[in-house]
C-alpha cells in the first residue's frame, strides 16, 4: 500500500486526521497513520499572541525530564523560547499503520513494510487482514506487535493465538513449526520512557490520540499584530474591564502604545533621535520630548489604577490575556438588546424585547450580546495518548500523561496546526456585584460593599487568583467558587440554546471568562458557514431561552446527584468533551439553586464545604 493523499476539509483534517493520529481510511476499513504535510503554511496567527494560552496548557504536563538536548529541558520551555510554529492543515496525508496481519483459520502473524502489498497466508487460506492492535503508553508510544523469535530457535514464523478472546492477557505467541508456546507477553515495559506497562490495544479509537487544543478569540493578523505587540496590551486590557481605559480596540491599543513610553520617555526619545540623526541641541529634539511627556501623562491614570491592584506578573499576564480575549471578542459585529428595541424590525417585537431587559435583572445578568461575525481560531498544538488530560486514573492510582508535540521534520520548531473560522456566538456577562454578594452570602468571603460594577470588578481580579489551567481544580476557594458558578451556568445556557437553535448541543461550545465573570457559547460546528441559529434565538426567542434556565433545578438522579455526587451529572450538567472547556468538572448545581437541605428526620451533618446560597432566587 502506498502513501495516500487525503481529501478532506481543514477543519476535518483538524479534529480526525492529525499527523500521528492513527484512524481507519477508505471502504476496506484500513487503519493508517497520519503524516505531517511536507510543505505546510504558515497560520496567520502570530505565535506570540497564543503563547500565554499555551504555557496555561502545558504547564500541567511539565515535569522534570528531557525534552531536547539541554538536560532538565521542558515541554514548557519550547514555548518560551518560541520554538514553535502556527501552520495550516493542507496536504496532509498517511500511510498504512499497523502493518501487522493475521490469519483468523491458522493465526499466522506477519509484519510487512508500509508500501508492501497485503501478503498472503503461506498455509494457502487466502489474503491477510490487517491487525489492528498495537502498544500504547501514556509517554505517547505508539508501536506495532513485533513476533517473538522461537525458544527453540526454529526461525519459523509465529503464531499469534487465542484472539478470540475478549482479554489480550489471554492472548499468546506460539511457533508455526514446533508449536511451543513463547513466555513473552503481548504486554511489555514501556521501551521508549521505561515508565511502567504498555497496554495493547486496537489502534483505530479516541484514547490512540487527544488533540491538546486551545481556542483563540478573534486573533490579530500577522500585519496588524504589531499594534498590540506591546509589553502592557494585557495589563491595559485589565485596565478596560475596571472601567479606566475606554472600550474599544483602538484605545486598548493607544493606551498600551503609550504605557510602554510612560517609564522612560527621555530615554526613548534619545533612542529615536540617534537613529535619526537628530543632536539634543536641535529643537526638534525638545519637541518630541514634550510630545513623549504628554503621552506619559495621559497614560498614568490608568496605569495605576492597574498596578494598585497588586498582581504579579503571572497574575497579570494570566488575567490580562482573559481581559483581552473579551475586549477582542466584543467587538465581533456585536448586537445588544438596546440595539434590537433600537431598530425593531416591528412593533410587535417590542414587548418581547422589554422582557428580555426584565429577564437580565430576574437572572442578575449585566450582558447578553450576539456576536454576529466572531473570527475563532482552533490550534491543536499537540497531543496525549490513553487520557486527555495531565494523568489517567487507574486502579493503582494517577499515572503521568506526557504532554507530546508533533515532529518538526525539517524545521527547528515544532508545527502546531490550526484553522481560522468565523461562527456566531452569545456573549453573557454575570453582575459581578451579585456575584460577591452571592460570595458573601455564602460564606466563602467578607462583603466588601463594592458600590458600582468597576469597583466590583477590580475586587474579583484583586481577590481571585486567576484559573492556572483546564485540568486541575483552583487552589482559592473564591475562585473555585466563581468558575464553578459560571461554568455551571454557562451548561445551563448550552442547553437551553440546543433545543432552540438547531444545533446539536455538541455543536456547541464554551469560552470562559472566570475572572470577568462572563462565559462565551459559540456555534462550534464543522462545517463551513454560519447557520444563523444562536441569532434567530437571539432575536425571537431569547426570553425563552432565559426563562428555561431555572425553570426546573431538578435532575432524575436527585437527590444523590445533589447531595453525593457533586451537584452534576451526565443527565443534567454534562456535555461531550468537545463542547466542554474543562472535561466536565467544576460544575455544580447547588452554586445557581442553592445547597439542597437534609432530608426530613435525618441527623444533620455539616456539609464539606459551603453552603451554596441560591444564586438564582426563587
Amino acid at each position: 500500500m502506498s502513501t495516500d493523499e487525503l481529501n478532506r476539509s481543514t477543519t476535518q483534517v483538524l479534529w480526525s486526521h492529525l499527523p500521528q493520529q492513527p484512524y481507519q481510511w477508505g471502504h476496506h476499513k484500513v487503519t493508517v497513520l497520519g503524516h505531517a504535510p511536507a510543505h505546510p503554511n504558515p497560520l496567520n496567527v502570530p505565535e506570540e499572541w497564543v503563547a500565554p494560552q499555551l504555557r496555561r496548557l502545558i504547564r500541567p504536563f511539565t515535569r522534570p525530564r528531557s525534552v531536547g538536548s539541554e538536560p532538565g529541558f521542558t515541554q514548557l520551555d519550547i514555548v518560551n523560547r518560541g520554538m514553535y510554529e502556527l501552520v495550516t492543515v493542507d496536504g496532509v496525508s498517511a500511510e498504512r499503520f499497523p502493518n501487522t496481519f493475521h490469519c483468523r483459520e491458522c493465526d499466522h502473524f506477519d509484519v510487512t513494510h508500509p508500501g508492501d502489498p497485503v501478503p498472503r497466508c503461506p498455509r494457502g487460506c487466502g489474503q491477510l487482514l490487517q491487525f489492528q492492535w498495537v502498544e500504547m503508553h501514556n509517554c505517547g508510544l505508539l508501536r506495532e506487535l513485533a513476533p517473538p523469535r522461537c525458544a527453540r530457535d526454529c526461525r519459523a514464523p509465529m503464531q499469534l493465538r487465542n484472539t478470540t478472546q475478549f482479554q489480550v492477557a489471554q492472548w499468546f505467541w506460539s511457533c508455526s513449526r514446533c508449536g511451543r508456546r513463547s513466555e513473552t507477553r503481548l504486554q511489555r515495559f514501556c521501551s521508549q520512557c521505561r515508565n511502567g506497562w504498555a497496554r495493547v490495544d486496537r489502534v483505530a479509537q479516541t484514547s490512540a490520540h487527544y488533540p491538546q487544543h486551545l481556542t483563540v478569540l478573534n486573533p490579530p493578523d500577522r500585519t496588524t499584530y504589531g499594534t498590540l505587540a506591546t509589553t502592557d496590551v494585557r495589563a491595559a486590557a485589565v485596565g478596560q474591564l475596571i472601567g479606566v481605559v475606554k472600550p474599544g480596540l483602538a484605545a486598548l491599543s493607544e493606551a498600551a502604545s503609550t504605557s510602554v513610553a510612560a517609564g522612560e520617555p527621555e530615554a526613548r526619545v534619545k533612542a529615536v533621535a540617534a537613529a535619526l540623526n537628530i543632536s539634543m541641541d536641535n529643537p526638534l529634539f525638545e519637541q518630541l520630548v514634550a510630545h513623549q511627556r504628554q503621552q506619559t501623562e495621559a497614560a498614568g491614570g490608568w496605569r495605576e489604577a492597574v498596578d494598585e491592584l497588586e498582581l504579579d506578573e503571572d497574575r497579570l499576564e494570566a488575567a490580562g490575556d482573559e481581559a483581552l480575549a473579551l475586549a477582542r471578542a466584543r467587538v465581533a459585529e456585536p448586537v445588544t438588546i438596546t440595539d434590537l428595541i433600537k431598530f425593531s424590525p416591528t412593533p410587535d417585537l417590542m414587548p418581547t424585547y422589554r422582557r428580555y431587559q426584565e429577564l437580565l435583572e430576574k437572572y442578575q445578568l449585566a450582558e447578553v450580546t450576539l456576536l454576529q461575525k466572531l473570527p475563532v481560531a482552533h490550534i491543536v498544538a499537540g497531543f496525549t495518548r490513553l487520557s486527555p488530560t495531565h494523568e489517567q486514573s487507574t486502579r493503582r492510582g494517577p499515572v503521568p500523561t506526557t504532554f507530546n508535540f508533533f515532529h518538526n521534520g525539517r524545521s527547528d520548531k515544532f508545527p502546531m496546526y490550526g484553522r481560522k473560522a468565523t461562527t456566531e456566538a452569545l456573549l453573557v456577562r454575570i453582575d459581578p456585584r451579585a456575584v460577591i454578594s452571592w460570595l458573601a452570602d455564602s460564606g466563602v468571603s467578607e462583603d466588601p460593599h463594592v458600590g458600582d460594577t468597576q469597583a466590583a470588578y477590580a475586587w474579583l481580579l484583586r481577590n481571585l487568583p486567576p484559573v492556572s489551567d483546564i485540568f486541575n481544580p483552583p487552589e482559592a476557594p473564591q475562585t473555585a467558587a466563581v468558575l464553578g458558578l459560571v461554568h455551571s451556568m454557562s451548561h445551563r445556557f448550552m442547553k437551553a440554546l440546543a433545543v432552540r437553535c438547531g444545533l446539536h448541543i455538541d455543536s456547541l461550545s464554551e469560552y470562559l471568562f472566570p475572572s470577568a465573570a462572563a462565559f462565551l457559547i459559540y456555534a462550534n460546528s464543522r462545517n463551513e458557514f454560519t447557520l444563523g441559529g444562536i441569532e434567530h434565538v437571539f432575536r425571537y426567542d431569547l426570553d425563552a431561552a432565559l426563562t428555561e434556565l431555572d425553570a426546573d433545578p431538578r435532575c432524575v438522579f436527585d437527590p444523590p446527584c445533589r447531595r453525593s455526587f457533586g451537584g452534576a451529572c451526565a443527565t443534567c450538567l454534562y456535555t461531550s468533551e468537545v463542547a466542554c472547556e474543562r472535561f466536565n468538572t467544576e460544575l455544580d448545581r447547588n452554586k445557581l439553586f442553592g445547597t439542597l437541605p437534609p432530608p426530613a428526620g435525618a441527623t444533620p451533618v455539616p456539609p464539606a464545604g459551603p453552603a451554596w446560597r441560591a444564586f438564582w432566587k426563587p
